[in-house]
C-alpha cells in the first residue's frame, strides 16, 4: 500500500507538464481551426462591399431590362403569347395544347 502512494506521489509532477503540453497543443489546433475558417469566410463576397440600396436597386432594374431584351422568348411564353386565351386555361389544358402545338411546329424530338 504505501509503495503505491510513492509511486503515485513519483507520478504527480510529471502529470503538470504533460497537461500543460496537451493544453498548449489543443490551443493551437483551435487557432488553427479559426484562421481556416476566417479564410474561407473572407472568400466569400462581402454584403457591405455592395453598392447603396438604391443603386443596386436601379443596377438590378437596368440588368433585368437588358436581359428581357436580348434574350429570346421561351417557346412556351411564344406559345401563350399567340393567343391570349391560353393563359385562361387551366394547368393541364395548357400542357395539352402546348404539346399540340410543338407537334404542329416541329419542335419535338422524333
Amino acid at each position: 500500500m504505501i509503495t503505491m502512494l510513492f509511486s503515485a506521489i513519483d507520478f504527480l509532477p510529471l502529470t503538470l507538464p504533460v497537461l500543460a503540453y496537451i493544453c498548449v497543443i489543443l490551443l493551437l489546433a483551435i487557432f488553427l481551426l479559426i484562421l481556416r475558417i476566417n479564410l474561407k469566410l473572407s472568400s466569400f463576397p462581402n454584403k457591405d462591399s455592395q453598392p447603396a440600396a438604391t443603386d443596386a436597386s436601379s443596377t438590378r432594374s437596368d440588368e433585368s431590362t437588358c436581359k428581357v431584351e436580348d434574350s429570346p422568348q421561351s417557346p412556351f411564353e411564344e406559345f401563350l403569347n399567340e393567343d391570349p386565351n391560353r393563359r385562361l386555361l387551366g394547368k393541364k389544358e395548357q400542357s395539352t395544347a402546348y404539346r399540340n402545338w410543338r407537334s404542329q411546329k416541329g419542335l419535338n424530338w422524333k
